[in-house]
């Protein structure tokens, strides 16, 4: 599980005992916009980037593999589309593959070296998360 957290959280705690609702709202749509953005992230980082990894043919289908430490690079698509966004409550939001093996490759195992693009879109969300909690803590006074 990669956890992408709100620094700061006094501030945002003061500012939901003060405006109540209105700061709920408002800190709910920035992690639901977050949330959005990290799983078109891990898409792109999937589907496009560089890929250096070997070139193998599989039937008559030639594939360029990533290497380590790039993303997966995308073959038949699923893993890309197998990346959802869900709110799972109020200031939640959740982003997941089903495909079990999303974790192999992110993390890595014994036999695969890691293909990060989860940590990666997370780390890219965080800054963006921040600013858009001020932005919308900001525009209540």
């Amino acid at each position: 599980m990669i956890t992408l957290r709100v620094e700061n959280l006094d501030a945002v705690a003061e500012a939901l005992r003060r405006y109540g609702q209105r700061a709920a709202v408002a800190v709910d749509q920035a992690v639901q916009a977050t949330g959005v953005e990290i799983r078109t992230d891990i898409q792109r980082r999937i589907q496009r980037g560089p890929k250096t990894g070997i070139t193998y043919l599989r039937g008559s289908v030639s594939h360029r593999a990533s290497a380590p430490g790039e993303a997966p690079a995308t073959d038949t698509g699923a893993l890309a589309s197998s990346i959802t966004y869900r709110k799972v409550d109020v200031m939640t939001a959740e982003v997941e593959s089903r495909l079990p093996y999303a974790t192999f490759l992110e993390f890595g195992t014994a036999n695969i070296d890691p293909r990060p693009s989860w940590q990666p879109a997370v780390e890219a969300a965080g800054p963006k998360l921040q600013e858009r909690v001020a932005k919308a803590l900001g525009g209540l006074s």
